[in-house]
């Protein structure tokens, strides 16, 4: 465990930096009251044991169970990364379960300990009545009460505040950055989305989604640059090295949410490294203006697919994009058929269903885009 421990805390700020800042301050304040709160707990179960053998006896096999299937599975994993045994499905799948379940440990020793304490009240005398002045038996079970009250107090205090702070962890700090849901927005009659540049001087990422014909969810983002004047600037949404996750504003940094790269604010806009996907604007001081053309052509660089209605462009008639049996990508656009016989003839020469200029057309955006 205390192997486990140090492996776990490598990473933690207070031991990766050598400045103190509040992170690593919260950070040596959790594993301080991490401490205290074991202390507590080892001498509440070395004294509640003398009246509790077979629970605690019952809580140490539960303990040496849940920790050698740690063990084992972590081993096990070991020696298949380093082809030592052979890899097979049931012990994949046993070391994939025993790391899945292995993170609720923590919650089964937590409600096996509150129950103790719980059980420990049991042992308190009841009806304690004073038979003489200086009644030994009387002080002495005062004070054996007593002591219980003050353990199981601090004991269950321990586990719902140790509860808690776990439960957020898993819960809230320890998932992964996620985009807020992106505005699906639709161009003008001329094929533009125009937006007021007062749109962007709260200082915040403002994220859209173009659905295209195909049903591919394209997304780009609107920021300032500059927090004390206007300099807008749009982007794709996706990294050229990372991928489509996409990227969040937190205090006053676009990060990466793939790689986790902070990226320099007035360098937004250029292409390289981990820099979002350059998009062809206009800015005229008071109006952003992109072409929806530009937008269609960072199609490619997204994977999602939104379910709409598209045409098959064989026979006309409509389809689910989702629900099409046979697909075909052809210059970059992913065309959907309602049967085999449309594939095919779909495949043996695509210029006879499609408009080829704007096929053309994509395809020379793109390059000149990338």
């Amino acid at each position: 465990t205390a192997l486990h421990y140090y492996f776990l805390s490598q990473d933690f700020p207070i031991f990766t930096s050598s400045l103190i800042d509040s992170e690593g301050i919260s950070s040596l304040g959790f594993i301080a009251l991490a401490l205290l709160v074991c202390i507590l707990i080892f001498f509440f179960l070395k004294w509640q044991k003398n009246f509790n053998q077979k629970t605690s006896f019952m809580l140490f096999l539960l303990l040496i169970l849940i920790e050698s299937d740690k063990a084992l599975a972590n081993i096990l994993l070991t020696l298949m990364r380093n082809s030592i045994i052979e890899t097979h499905a049931f012990l994949v799948s046993f070391v994939g379960k025993s790391n899945y379940f292995g993170v609720f440990g923590i919650y089964v020793y937590l409600i096996f300990i509150t129950f103790l304490a719980f059980l420990s009240l049991k042992i308190r005398k009841k009806n304690i009545s004073k038979k003489q002045i200086l009644d030994i038996n009387y002080r002495k079970n005062e004070a054996k009460t007593s002591l219980i009250n003050r353990y199981f107090s601090s004991v269950f205090i321990s586990c719902v505040i140790s509860f808690c702070i776990i439960l957020y962890f898993f819960m809230v700090s320890s998932k992964p950055l996620t985009i807020d849901e992106p505005k699906e927005i639709l161009p003008d009659k001329n094929g533009k989305f125009i937006f007021d540049i007062a749109l962007l001087r709260d200082n915040k990422l403002h994220r859209f989604a173009y659905i295209s014909a195909e049903g591919k969810v394209i997304r780009f983002f609107l920021i300032n640059k500059r927090e004390d004047r206007d300099s807008p600037v749009a982007v794709f949404d996706a990294c050229m090295i990372c991928g489509d996750m996409g990227y969040i504003k937190k205090d006053g940094q676009l990060i990466c949410i793939s790689c986790n790269v902070r990226i320099f604010l007035p360098s937004v806009g250029k292409s390289g490294g981990c820099n979002p996907i350059p998009l062809k604007y206009e800015y005229d001081g008071k109006k952003i203006t992109i072409d929806v053309k530009d937008v269609i052509a960072g199609s490619n660089y997204f994977s999602q697919i939104k379910e709409i209605e598209v045409q098959d462009p064989v026979s006309k008639t409509k389809v689910i994009n989702t629900q099409a049996p046979f697909s075909y990508s052809y210059k970059g656009i992913t065309y959907y058929f309602s049967n085999q016989n449309n594939y095919e003839e779909f495949k043996k020469d695509p210029t006879k269903h499609v408009e080829e200029n704007e096929a053309q057309f994509l395809i020379q955006r793109r390059n000149d885009v990338g």
